[in-house]
Order: structure tokens, then sequence, then C-alpha cells
């Protein structure tokens, strides 16, 4: 389980992202836009470091089962990458949605 935890820690911001922030761009009177991106913009970072802690302890466990005395940090600096990755996809996707939501809010001016 712990082998998966780090990667579904930092996927689940961006996905909580997609999910609520189109339901606040539809709904906007249930949640605000503004919120929740902070809620996740926020929540990215932290996870993420909680994720890279926990994939640092499953490499030292690992290396602790099977001692070897080569060891090899490109696996946690595939993690920092993907970190900074899925960041920036979080970002993309905020401002794809808040350009949605601005279109929307002055398409409803003019209509009415």
């Amino acid at each position: 389980m712990l082998n998966a935890l780090p990667l579904l820690l930092i996927i689940l911001p961006v996905l909580s992202q997609l999910i609520w922030g189109t339901f606040s761009i539809y709904k906007p009177a249930s949640f605000k836009f503004s919120q929740i991106s902070w809620i996740n913009f926020i929540l990215q970072i932290a996870l993420s470091l909680v994720a890279f802690n926990i994939a640092d302890y499953n490499f030292s466990k690992q290396y602790e089962q099977y001692p070897n005395p080569m060891r090899c940090g490109m696996p946690l600096v595939g993690m920092a990458v993907a970190c900074f990755l899925l960041l920036f996809v979080l970002i993309l996707i905020l401002v794809i949605q808040f350009l949605i939501k601005r279109w929307r809010t002055k398409r409803n001016r003019i209509n009415s």
C-alpha cells in the first residue's frame, strides 16, 4: 500500500480541482471558486511533501531489506519531478477554469 500511496497523494488535489472547480463554476451558490482553488493549491504543496517523505521511507526500508553498497536516488528525483509536473498541471487547470468562469459571467451579464 505504501508503494502506491505517494502517487495517489500527488494526484488527489488535481482530481479534486477538476471535480469541485467545475462544480463551483456551474453551481456558484454552493462553493466559491477562489476558496476551492486556494485549498487545492495548498493541498498540492503539502501532499507533495508528504508523498516525498513516504517515498523516501519506502526506499530506505527497501535498502534495509536488501542491502546493497550502491544506492540510487533517481526514483526520488522522479518523484520530485512528478510533484512539480502535477503542480504545473494544477495551475494550468486553475487558469482554464478561471477563464471559463469569467467568460460565463461576462456572457450572463450581456444576456440579462
